[in-house]
């Protein structure tokens, strides 16, 4: 399968004084992409890789590291960006996921570039669960291809 990408639709209110798309809008963009990536909407039938995210689940998967790079600025547009985003470890309770953030879905050259490290972890304990099998083999599926 390989990457997926995912188009997210920019606010009024992300842009800046400068009129370019605000560096803490940027993490709002790659976290909607992630969420519409790897999990499954409340009540739908389709099946992400893990379960809606609520706050009732026993496992929840939180980020334990993110790093970003700004390639260019990325002015406001009343198209969607989008981000292309693929899994490049699997461990035995995380996972990385790698972005590259476009203006448009066949620009060569993203706007900005990032990961984030996610630990599945027990709600009532904090500590790390490891990823079931499923996962691991559908977190494979979006390795990027060779």
């Amino acid at each position: 399968m390989g990457a997926v990408a995912v188009p997210v639709e920019l606010r009024w209110g992300d842009q800046d004084a400068y009129g370019h798309i605000n560096n803490v809008a940027i993490l709002r963009l790659l976290e909607e992409a992630r969420a519409r990536a790897f999990w499954s909407a409340p009540g739908a039938q389709d099946s992400g890789i893990f379960p809606p995210l609520e706050p009732a689940q026993q496992i929840w998967a939180l980020v334990a590291d993110f790093q970003l790079r700004y390639r260019a600025q990325l002015p406001y547009q009343r198209d969607p960006v989008w981000v292309q985003m693929s899994i490049s470890k699997v461990g035995g309770a995380s996972f990385t996921i790698d972005y590259a953030l476009r203006a448009a879905k066949h620009d060569a050259a993203p706007k900005v570039t990032a990961y984030s490290t996610l630990v599945m972890v027990d709600r009532d304990t904090g500590r790390p669960q490891r990823l079931n099998t499923e996962q691991r083999e559908r977190l494979q599926d979006y390795a990027p291809e060779s």
